[in-house]
């Protein structure tokens, strides 16, 4: 039954029914095409999203709101402590790659100075200079500049701490409501794109309702596909942080593979339970994101996705003892690719006798090896080791991937890791 919910989730068809209806009740109504942005000062990716959101408008013919949020909640924060460092660096690095206005500083925002823009921000929430007063406090914030906070609160207002929290309160409320768990967030025609780099989606959506202005242009902010033909020595080891219930580690894992061997790399496979499965919240609005967002993302990969059968619980500790002993005999590689494929494609019930020996055996694996290898609980030992890895990496999430100096969250960020080893090959050959 719920094989049959996933499809029904991650269906193409039903995204175009919603969208069709979305688009029929906004025209019924001569309403115009009206874009919710979710903005907390303090979270990097909206010094992005911001003046993103200011390009966005003079773009296309739309009508933007703007609502102030809280910090996310704790069911969908599961490291808060390792997160702002992540996102800082992460927003940086994809400020450099698309020459957008970021620089890590090395350290949280002042909590003073954060809680003043958000006292600004609110002041302008109504008026039409609220992106600039979004843009000017992060500015500010990020630069811990008291100077710059004072001119932007004497340019735009300041509410009261309770008027600022009251609005925070609020747009967590609607944000929560519509199905969403972070800011930096659009929210349009009942879809979410969270992110700098999932702007593209939200345009060629709003392009093809013909709500571009002329002479508009594709955004130049999608991720980049790994396309290139280059190749060299690179050496060294790619160390690949997969979980078997991660749709995400599902996109990227051919794809690292495929860079490793371009780059003559080595790779090593460093497993991990799922995150519920290491006592880390997942709660259904932010797992239900996740699926819908793998789906656009598979679409756009060319890869299948949708046919799902959920490992959850037994079938990927069964997976994980099969991925230790084909790590053994040197098949880690064929039996993680096989296994992913099948229960985030395939619908392969890895529970099942059946279903795991079809994923066994067409990875090159004799099955009843296998089947004994389901005693051996080694692969626990093994999986809390990678765990610790990880966290050292200052990393808790799946897929992750370390080289060098270089460590990455996410499958949106293999293009930094082709970074690393094609610089590693130039500077083996020269």
């Amino acid at each position: 039954m719920r094989r049959q919910v996933y499809r029904a989730l991650t269906s193409s068809a039903r995204r175009e029914a919603r969208r069709k209806r979305a688009e029929a009740k906004r025209v019924r109504r001569d309403e115009p095409h009206r874009v919710h942005y979710f903005h907390r000062p303090g979270d990097p990716a909206c010094a992005l999203m911001a003046p993103l959101a200011v390009a966005l408008c003079e773009r296309f013919d739309i009508e933007l709101t703007v609502h102030l949020t809280g910090l996310p909640a704790a069911d969908v924060n599961p490291d808060p402590e390792r997160l702002p460092g992540c996102a800082r660096r992460d927003t940086a690095a994809l400020a450099r790659q698309f020459g957008l206005p970021f620089t890590d500083p090395g350290h949280a925002p002042d909590s003073a100075l954060e809680a003043r823009a958000a006292a600004i921000v609110t002041a302008a929430l109504n008026s039409r200079d609220v992106l600039q007063a979004a843009i000017a406090t992060d500015e500010a914030l990020w630069r811990r500049d008291d100077g710059a906070m004072a001119a932007a609160a004497a340019g735009f207002g300041e509410a009261s701490p309770e008027a600022a929290a009251n609005a925070a309160e609020q747009g967590s409320a609607l944000r929560d409501e519509l199905g969403h768990f972070q800011s930096a967030t659009l929210y349009y025609g009942g879809e979410w794109y969270w992110t700098a780099d999932r702007l593209h989606y939200l345009e060629a959506r709003l392009t093809d309702l013909g709500a571009a202005r002329a002479g508009t242009s594709t955004s130049p902010l999608a991720p980049p596909l790994l396309e290139s033909q280059a190749s060299g020595e690179s050496g060294g080891v790619l160390e690949v942080y997969p979980s078997l219930r991660s749709p995400y580690t599902y996109l990227a894992i051919e794809r690292a593979f495929a860079l490793a061997d371009r780059w003559q790399t080595q790779v090593e496979i460093r497993f991990v339970l799922p995150m519920v499965m290491r006592s880390l919240p997942v709660p259904r609005r932010k797992g239900q994101y996740f699926l819908l967002d793998a789906k656009r993302e598979a679409e756009r990969l060319g890869l299948p996705f949708g046919n799902i059968c959920d490992p959850l619980g037994p079938p990927t500790e069964r997976g994980l003892a099969v991925l230790h002993f084909a790590m053994g005999q040197d098949k880690g590689r064929e039996f993680l690719t096989s296994f992913l494929r099948g229960v985030w494609a395939e619908g392969v019930d890895a529970g099942s006798d059946h279903g795991l020996r079809l994923l066994v055996e067409r990875a090159g694996l004799d099955w009843a090896a296998a089947k004994a290898a389901l005693g051996d609980e080694s692969w626990r030992v093994v999986a809390e080791t990678n765990r610790e890895r990880l966290l050292e990496l200052g990393l808790w999430g799946v897929p992750s991937f370390h080289t060098g100096g270089l460590s990455v969250w996410g499958q949106d960020r293999l293009w930094r890791i082709e970074h690393a080893l094609s610089a590693r090959a130039e500077a083996n050959s020269s």
